[in-house]
This record gives structure tokens, C-alpha cells and sequence, in this order.
């Protein structure tokens, strides 16, 4: 059941920004299932019984099976896409040596394509600009990385959600924010797309929230109780506006 959005709190200056990465800072569809099938395509030169299997309903219960049976898996997404692979794998007649190696060598396949992303306009000339005033953080459930991207300049820190063992809209991200920044909640502005995982799970901390709605998606209850901005070049003025209120 979704939660009822709760409206932020809005008594101290903005001294930080952070910002969810996926369909916030690029569109992340394409850039998925390219990763998706450059992976299998390899996979299924090398194990031809795999056709059928990968990028199908066996491999999405296989995802589940290993998340209920280990559940921080969930927050170890890279471990986990190489496990999904190893073990449908073996299932399928490859001795586990072969499947372990084959299956972190797809997952590097994967994670390089994953990383080609084309971002929203706009995006890093505000990130620059943003910097001179603001401490910037990232804040992630996915395996992208800012210095694979060679963005890692532009922030100040990085969490996702291995390194906290918790997901947005879990509290321990933003909570870690607030302890590296040494900041509090409502000095904190969280930038992102999901209405719950990025806007609920910020304001649920009490930090500030803006929908990055750059995909031009329907907000769940009809009604965004935060300011919502569907242009970068949009953001720079939203957050000012943000961080003269005292």
C-alpha cells in the first residue's frame, strides 16, 4: 500500500543537494536492456541452452528465489545479477567454475554498457554551477558509478545501497547523508524521479524534496505535494528558492 505523501518541512536554509542518479540524471530504459542483451547475447554464444532462459520469467524467479532465501542481496545488486546468472547456469548443465567465471565476465559486459548513458539536457552544466554553492551527494539503490562516469568531480560524496545495506526510501541513506555532510535533515534538499524511493523516503527523514520528473511521468495520486521540475535548467531557481527559506 502507498503511503500518503507527507509535506516537507521548510525552517532552515539549504546548504546540501543530493540526487538519485537512474531517470534522474539520464533516461535509464534503453540503457538497461541494451546492457541486458549485449550480456545474454554473449552468454548464449557460449551456452547456447541458455536461449529461452535469460531476460525471461525463469530468470525473474530466480531473482526472487535468491533475494527470499538471502535478503540483503536486494541492496547488492551487482552480487546478485552475477548470482542470478551463475546459478540458472549450473541449472543448465555448466560445471560451477565455468559458471562462475562466465557469469562475472557477462556481468562486466553489463555493467560497461550500463554505463554508456546519455544525460538529460542540462544536467551537468547545473551540477557545475550547483557546486559553487552546495555540498553535492549522490544518493542510490542502483551500481552506477560517478567516477566510472568520470562525474565523480562534481560531487562530494556517494552512497548506494550496498554500502549502506539499505534502499530508498529506507532511511539509512539519507540518514548517512546527514552524517557525512554533518548537516540536518531540513538543511538537506534530495533530488530524484520515484515519488516514493526518492520524495517520500527524503521527506520521511524531514529533508526537502523535488520531483525530477524529466520523463514526464503521472505522480501516483494525481496531487505532488513538492515542487516538481521536468527541466534541468529549471532546477538551479527551485532550489534557490529552497534555500532562501529560514
Amino acid at each position: 500500500m502507498t503511503k500518503a505523501i507527507l509535506m516537507p518541512r521548510n525552517n532552515m536554509t539549504i546548504k546540501a543537494v543530493t540526487f538519485d542518479l537512474d531517470d534522474t540524471l539520464w533516461p535509464l530504459y534503453d540503457v538497461i536492456m541494451n546492457s541486458h542483451k549485449l550480456s545474454n547475447d554473449w552468454l548464449i554464444e557460449k551456452h547456447p541452452q541458455m536461449e529461452g532462459i535469460l531476460f525471461s520469467s525463469k530468470e525473474r524467479e530466480m531473482w526472487k528465489t535468491l533475494i527470499k532465501a538471502e535478503p540483503s542481496l536486494a541492496n547488492r545488486l551487482s552480487e546478485l545479477r552475477k548470482k542470478v546468472i551463475e546459478t540458472l547456469l549450473v541449472e543448465n548443465g555448466v560445471d560451477l567454475s565455468s559458471a562462475s567465471k562466465d557469469s562475472e565476465e557477462a556481468f562486466e559486459i553489463f555493467l560497461d554498457e550500463r554505463h554508456k548513458v546519455t544525460y538529460f539536457d542540462n544536467v551537468l552544466e547545473v551540477l557545475k554551477k550547483l557546486k559553487g554553492s552546495f555540498k553535492l551527494g549522490v544518493l542510490t539503490n542502483g551500481n552506477a558509478s560517478i567516477k566510472t562516469l568520470g562525474i565523480d568531480h562534481l560531487f562530494d560524496f556517494y552512497l548506494n545501497a550496498e554500502m549502506v545495506n539499505d534502499s530508498k526510501p529506507g532511511a539509512k541513506m539519507f540518514e548517512e547523508a546527514m552524517s557525512i555532510t554533518k548537516l540536518k535533515a531540513n538543511e538537506i534538499c534530495h533530488v530524484g524521479d520515484h515519488p516514493i524511493n526518492d520524495v517520500q523516503g527524503a521527506l520521511n527523514v524531514g529533508f526537502k524534496a523535488i520531483w525530477l520528473n524529466a520523463l514526464d511521468n503521472s505522480w501516483p495520486d494525481g496531487k505532488c505535494h513538492v515542487p516538481e521540475v521536468k527541466d534541468w535548467k529549471d532546477l538551479e531557481s527551485t532550489i534557490a528558492a529552497f534555500a532562501k527559506e529560514c
